[in-house]
């Protein structure tokens, strides 16, 4: 077995490696050639702290794998990120474990890179200002790939904790592959009225920004929410967009609060959730009509990426 660190898999795995990397599972997993188990969510102590466990299988790579995520946002007051996963891959004749990978980046990267994905296919592909709502390794993975796939003028950042905006922007600079503005935005619906693409990448259990400030023809990739209790955007939101895609529909409908809690209330019907990122990859759907719609891309995790994303980086890593 081998043990893998997140320094090695910083080394190796780049978020246009990654992009590749995940346009290609979601098509394989339409296919039928990587697919997921059940995943099992549950709150530790209270439903503050939560963990789930999600699973993948590939047929085209010798594995199978795990993964395991907690959330504990006190976390960020001991500091200790809030967000811990680990991912582990199994071989597939013999159920030995191959590998364990420290998996907190490799996280990010798969939310961001996954988002990515979705706002290539999703967004107007004029859409050049970008809104992140929150400053942590979330928000700072969905700059890494929505600067890969439109070319940005502008990206306005907003978190709850102002001491933490201007360090987030000093990062972003870091790693900008174009000279586009980065601006400290005063609130989080200023945020949002100033983009064409909005991110939200909080562990709020409350929406984080009020949906009457959203641009005509504007995407928004909901980050945070995971549970079924959690929240993160508005209701009006929901009903404001003219469809929602996720990555597995399934997986949406155990833990995505954010669309089932309005469904509940009877104010969207579950038809509005068209399909996963995938199909529209596949030719199966189509993400946008025109310019003038809201669009929603709903991320509730993928075992299916994360399982792709650790392989690549162990073959990298055991090959070098």
């Amino acid at each position: 077995m081998k043990y893998i660190t997140e320094a090695q898999i910083k080394e190796v795995v780049t978020m246009p490696m990654a992009l590749d990397i995940f346009r290609q599972a979601y098509l394989e997993n339409v296919q039928g050639l990587i697919y997921t188990g059940d995943r099992i969510v549950m709150p530790i102590i209270d439903v503050e702290n939560s963990a789930q466990w999600l699973t993948a299988i590939s047929k085209t790579k010798p594995y199978f794998g795990s993964k395991f995520s907690s959330v504990f946002p006190k976390n960020l007051t001991k500091g200790l990120p809030s967000v811990i996963s680990t991912i582990s891959l199994y071989s597939n004749q013999t159920g030995e474990l191959e590998a364990l990978l420290e998996a907190n980046y490799l996280t990010a990267i798969k939310t961001g890179g996954s988002a990515g994905v979705a706002t290539d296919v999703m967004a107007r592909k004029d859409a050049r200002t970008l809104g992140i709502i929150g400053s942590g390794l979330q928000a700072f993975t969905q700059v890494l790939a929505i600067q890969e796939v439109r070319e940005l003028e502008a990206v306005y950042v907003y978190d709850i904790k102002e001491e933490y905006i201007n360090a987030f922007i000093e990062r972003i600079r870091t790693v900008q592959n174009r000279p586009y503005q980065i601006i400290a935005a005063e609130s989080a619906d200023a945020c949002v009225a100033a983009s064409d693409i909005i991110c939200t990448c909080t562990t709020s259990h409350t929406p984080v920004f009020s949906a009457n400030v959203l641009r005509e023809g504007a995407h928004v990739n909901a980050i945070g929410s995971f549970t079924p209790y959690m929240q993160e955007i508005e209701d009006e939101v929901v009903v404001k967009a003219s469809r929602i895609i996720t990555e597995h529909v399934d997986g949406l409908w155990a833990a995505a609060g954010d669309i089932i809690i309005p469904v509940e209330k009877g104010l969207v019907s579950k038809d509005k959730v068209v399909g996963s990122v995938g199909d529209v990859l596949a030719g199966n759907i189509i993400a946008r009509e025109n310019d003038h719609e809201i669009t929603l891309y709903e991320s509730v995790g993928s075992c299916v990426l994360d399982v792709a994303i650790a392989i690549a980086s162990y073959e990298t890593i055991n090959n070098q």
